[in-house]
């Protein structure tokens, strides 16, 4: 982007899927990979499993894991049918330099912002095409709050949720 066309305030939803951020960085706007013969458009998969505890005393491990698919390509169309205004190669780039801080990331989705991802050893599978590649990301997080199916901000204070990782927060 040059400095007469400033970026865009990312909006998911709008003008972007996804916003990957970690505070080290520039946050990075992504579009995701179509899922072939579902209309319902981008999506976050989320997985939850339970792994013993290395303390056999101790309560098992709670871990979800989520799953996207990031497009990367020269010309893609954001979900507002605009093109989208970053090139694949700069957010290429951008999106691997904040995946290598493994931990304390932020994604933002449509529904809210999941905090406290992390990934470490398996994160990113790349399919590459003719003209676009698609990287299948894989993040992971101790927090079983889920986001909010509807609303934007959620004032998480129930006493379940005042042990998690961070406390109560707000989702947004």
């Amino acid at each position: 982007m040059s400095e007469r066309n400033p970026p865009p305030d990312w909006i998911p939803g709008e003008n972007c899927d996804l916003i990957l951020a970690h505070a080290n960085h520039e946050p990075v706007p992504l579009v995701c990979a179509p899922t072939r013969y579902d209309p319902t458009g981008s999506r976050v998969r989320i997985h939850y499993e339970v792994y013993p505890n290395e303390d056999p005393n101790g309560p098992p491990r709670k871990i979800r894991h989520l799953w996207f698919r990031a497009l990367i390509a020269e010309r893609v169309l954001a979900p507002d049918g605009s093109f989208f205004p970053v090139d694949g190669e700069a957010l290429r780039r951008r999106l691997i330099r904040i995946l290598r801080e493994e931990k304390d990331l932020t994604l933002t989705t449509r529904a809210g912002t999941i905090l406290g991802l992390y990934g470490k050893d398996h994160v990113v599978i790349r399919s590459i095409y003719a003209e676009a590649e698609t990287l299948e990301i894989h993040l992971s997080t101790l927090s079983l709050n889920d986001l909010p199916p509807a609303a934007k901000d959620t004032w998480l204070a129930e006493a379940l949720n005042a042990r998690s990782r961070w406390g109560t927060a707000v989702w947004r």
